[in-house]
Order: C-alpha cells, then sequence, then structure tokens
C-alpha cells in the first residue's frame, strides 16, 4: 500500500462533500474510510486541482502505480464515484475517470489450503488465533469480516446457532456456527477482537496473523476457498455455497470451488483404456 497521504487543500472540500453524499446513500463507516484513503492517495498522486485534472493525467499517474489488479481495480471505481459526483454536482461539466481503462484480470483458480496445514496452523495459534482461523475455514469469513465479529452476532435458529456476517457492500447474511465456537464468540461480551483504542482491529491486522501462522503460500482467503470447495463436496449446491460466501453471483463463486479429489479420480477411471 502507498504511503499515508494528505489531500491537496484543493481536493479537501471536494473529497468531504463527495464523502457526505456516499454517508447519505449508505455507505458504511469502513468503505467511506477505505474511499477517503484512496481518493487521498489520488489527489496527492495527480498534482492537480479537481477541476483541472484531465482523464490523461489520471490514466498515466494509474499506470505509474505497481499495484495488483483487485486493487487498481479499486482504485478506479474511487475514481469514477468522485468524478462521477463532480460532474452530477455541477463541479465539473466531464468526467475525467472515463478515460480509464477497465482492468484485466487474470482469471483465479480455486486455491483451498489443505486441513493438513490448518491443523499445524491451529497447534501452534494462541486461543484468539484459533478463532480467527477457524472462522475462515468453518464459517467462510472474509479477513474485515472476521475483524468485526461482536457477541451481538450470534443468533439462534432452528437447529442450533448462527452468525449474522457484514458483508461487502454492508450486505448481511447468514451462516451456520459449531456450538463451541459460538460459545467462545458469545463470551467476547462484545467485539471478538477489540482494537486497541476502540472499536475492532483491522483486516490487515487479521491477515498478519493468520497468514503467519499458515505459512507461505497460504493465506486467509484460502480459508474461504476451503470453506467453498467442502461445503460444495458436501451440499452439490452451487447456489448455497454462494449464499454462504456472500457473493453476488454464481459466477464469482465457481472459481473459489475446487473439484473434489474423489471426483477427478471418477473421471481418471471412465477415460482410462483399459486393454
Amino acid at each position: 500500500m502507498a504511503a499515508k497521504r494528505v489531500a491537496p487543500p484543493q481536493w479537501r472540500e471536494d473529497i468531504d462533500r463527495w464523502l457526505e453524499a456516499l454517508k447519505a446513500a449508505g455507505y458504511s463507516d469502513q468503505t467511506l474510510r477505505t474511499r477517503r484513503y484512496k481518493m487521498t492517495q489520488i489527489a496527492a498522486g495527480v498534482g492537480r486541482s479537481p477541476l483541472d485534472v484531465d482523464g490523461e493525467t489520471l490514466v498515466s499517474w494509474m499506470a505509474a502505480q505497481d499495484w495488483k489488479p483487485e486493487s487498481r481495480k479499486g482504485y478506479r471505481n474511487t475514481a469514477s464515484s468522485f468524478f462521477k459526483w463532480m460532474q452530477k454536482t455541477g463541479r465539473r461539466a466531464d468526467d475525467p475517470s472515463r478515460d480509464i481503462p477497465s482492468v484485466k484480470r487474470p482469471k483465479p483458480h480455486p486455491h483451498p489450503c489443505p486441513d493438513k496445514v490448518i491443523l499445524a496452523a491451529l497447534g501452534k495459534a494462541t486461543p484468539s488465533e484459533t478463532v480467527m482461523l477457524r472462522l475462515g475455514a468453518e464459517c467462510g469469513l472474509r479477513r474485515g469480516e472476521i475483524a468485526r465479529v461482536h457477541s451481538d452476532d450470534v443468533m439462534d435458529d432452528l437447529l442450533g446457532r448462527s452468525l449474522v456476517v457484514r458483508g461487502k457492500g454492508d450486505k448481511q447474511r447468514i451462516v451456520p456456527l459449531p456450538d463451541d465456537l459460538a460459545d467462545e464468540i458469545q463470551a467476547a461480551r462484545g467485539y471478538v477482537f477489540p482494537g486497541r483504542w476502540s472499536g475492532h482491529v483491522e483486516e490487515g491486522y487479521v491477515s498478519k496473523h493468520i497468514a503467519r501462522l499458515l505459512g507461505k503460500p497460504w493465506t486467509a482467503h484460502s480459508l474461504r476457498h476451503r470453506y467453498a470447495t467442502r461445503t460444495y463436496a458436501q451440499t452439490h449446491d452451487l447456489l448455497l455455497v454462494s449464499q454462504l460466501l456472500g457473493h453476488a453471483s454464481v459466477e464469482t463463486t465457481q472459481v473459489y470451488v475446487a473439484l473434489p479429489d474423489d471426483r477427478m479420480r471418477a473421471a481418471l477411471d471412465a477415460v482410462r483404456l483399459v486393454g
């Protein structure tokens, strides 16, 4: 991530007013912080007033950044949101972000973390880290969702207990919880992973702890792939897996699910030449 910067004075009022509009539209505090950070980086990087910056300048600045496709997409979306607001409110007659090309993203492949790696990580994890690992591997939560888990999020259902998850875009979903994990969460009586001063930890804190425990190349996201793969192998219901992961599209879910080994072996048996 780029070094922290402060938006130039000529940008600050517009950024503040744009964020107020997003807040009025119901965007979460986390989303607003992320948008502010990215727009501040853009403002400091292009070196021109928001009224003067053109599409060529935006494209040149973004092309110079060493980002992964997901980060590049996030900055493009942020610039687009800001300059569309500028145009809509009459601050500008045009939208220079339209010149930024769409981000080409390589098609990812399923990368589920093996159980033996997770079990080894659990063997050296602290109690708090154990909950992190289990929320990823057994509940399929994202890093930011793990960071925000609160004792009040546990609810009773007809068959046991579940967790209300607050995911991307402030969308909520419900995932089933093992009873012992539900007990751990409720015992926190507040945020399960409290911040140093208030609130909860940042997702980077969760990511760092899980990555250290699992070891390369495994990450918190690979636990989510493990959850998707195991759930699909048990249910053969891609729509259900999509709902449990909080995906807007089943197409997204497909890149999380690795074909179970037993099915691949069955396919091999079917195509073998028998003399």
